[in-house]
């Protein structure tokens, strides 16, 4: 459609094929006026037809930190969007590091199928970053006329042609590197500055990072709330460093990590009045995820295991849907899901038919939530970080839990979700099958090229 509000050559294309040459200038002008008027109204109807799409990452958070998994940390507003939607008390992220989870979310297919077993080592590079190969996410909804907004950690690459707006994103404010700090830096290097689009933001903001983040994200909301918005917002919290603001600490006892998860769910809830501010509400479908399993000294009970492990304490995060007169209130999802799904739930949510990219590992769970179908999602998941590698088949899951194991683990996840009980004696059947069907996934990866990556956590 061209816009008739700045385009008269369109309106005079307009008034030669259809206004007879007895009608006066005013006439014209009112009758192309109508037109206009009409087509914006039409390309507004369209817009509301697509919902926006919101996709939230938290960042390290232990499972066992967010009061809908029965914390003592009060997160009352991520719990809400479980309780106005759906949540996966099985839901799985494809890598157990930063950087891979990242990878496969917003291409859609497991990370280790293009070389991006590992995080990115935190120093600028040409060649390290999540493949030119590869299509994101909003590089698929830009053209089905969304805004591609990213906000926060990207973690895929520093050289610009990794950049958030190279890869789809119509805007970006952020930050490249895995982490830094939550408060402004006086010396802020090429990494770990504070970016609008491309740009250095100079001088940074004295705001917490995660209340700015989510004031940013506001502004982007009531700036494009009349076209489909795609936004992709990428907490750094509760990473480290942890800093936390005085007033949270002293909410949270002196705990800093409880004080920076009650920051992250005041975020969250100034994003969601946000979006009811600008009557956005029942037209947005959103996602809550959190990268991996918590790091060290995060509360991941009753799973065994953290961030960078293959146990369940690796893998699986807190993960919730909400989109309003689509998905049912209070639901629970037990049936596997994993991160890799939000990629075509999306397309489908935005009535995209498929993507034009490399096939994708990830299940469109919409026919699911909406309990149209009973069957699960996935037969099989699969994950693998370095010598560590999982395979889960229903609820049994072989692993390789630690470099020192030499022998896969068996452990029925029904009966065992701290994996304490090694079946692989008493079930050699199923150690053999699962064996079989890893080794097949595995002969798919290509190598990735900065090798294990750095031993740092981000």
């Amino acid at each position: 459609l061209r816009d008739l509000t700045s385009d008269r050559g369109a309106i005079n294309d307009y008034n030669t094929i259809n206004c007879p040459s007895h009608l006066t200038r005013k006439a014209i002008m009112l009758r192309s006026l109508v037109f206009a008027l009409a087509l914006i109204s039409t390309t507004i109807a369209i817009a509301a037809e697509k919902p926006n799409l919101l996709v939230i990452v938290s960042d390290d958070c232990g499972y066992n930190e967010f009061s809908m998994h029965g914390s003592k940390i009060q997160t009352p507003r991520i719990d809400a969007l479980a309780a106005d939607g759906v949540r996966f008390t099985n839901g799985y992220v494809s890598g157990s590091v930063c950087s891979p989870t990242r990878a496969g979310l917003l291409t859609g297919r497991y990370q280790q199928k293009f070389g991006h077993e590992f995080n990115i080592p935190p120093n600028y590079s040409e060649t390290n970053g999540l493949p030119l190969s590869e299509t994101l996410l909003p590089a698929v909804l830009q053209p089905a006329g969304y805004r591609t907004i990213a906000l926060g950690k990207w973690h895929l690459g520093y050289a610009p042609k990794f950049h958030p707006m190279e890869r789809g994103f119509t805007d970006y404010y952020g930050f490249l590197q895995g982490a830094r700090s939550y408060w402004p830096l006086r010396k802020p290097t090429q990494l770990n500055q504070l970016l609008r689009d491309r740009e250095p933001v100079r001088p940074e903001p004295v705001e917490y990072m995660t209340d700015q983040l989510a004031h940013e994200a506001v502004k982007y909301i009531e700036k494009y709330k009349d076209e489909p918005i795609f936004m992709y917002l990428a907490f750094n919290a509760t990473h480290g460093p942890h800093d936390a603001t005085e007033e949270d600490l002293a909410q949270a006892g002196g705990d800093k990590i409880a004080a920076m998860t009650i920051a992250l769910d005041r975020a969250v809830g100034t994003v969601l009045d946000g979006l009811e501010a600008n009557g956005l509400t029942n037209n947005t479908f959103i996602v809550f995820v959190n990268d991996n399993g918590g790091a060290t000294g995060h509360n991941n009970l009753p799973l065994r295991g953290q961030k960078g492990s293959c146990w369940e304490g690796g893998y699986r995060v807190p993960f919730a849907m909400k989109w309003p007169g689509v998905i049912a209130d209070g639901r629970v999802m037990d049936a596997p899901v994993i991160a890799l799904d939000i990629f075509p739930t999306f397309l489908a949510a935005a009535g995209i038919e498929e993507s034009p990219g490399k096939p994708l590992d990830g299940v469109n769970l919409l026919p699911y939530v909406t309990e149209k179908s009973e069957a699960p999602p996935h037969e099989v998941l699969y994950w693998k970080n370095g010598d560590k590698w999982a395979i889960r088949e229903g609820n049994l899951k072989l692993c390789v839990p630690e470099i020192k194991e030499d022998k896969p683990m068996l452990f029925d996840l029904a009966d065992d979700l701290s994996e304490k009980h090694n079946l692989n004696a008493e079930r050699p059947d199923d150690v053999a099958r699962l064996t079989k069907l890893y080794e097949a996934w595995h002969a798919t990866h290509e190598p990735t090229p900065w090798g294990g990556g750095s031993k740092r956590s981000d």
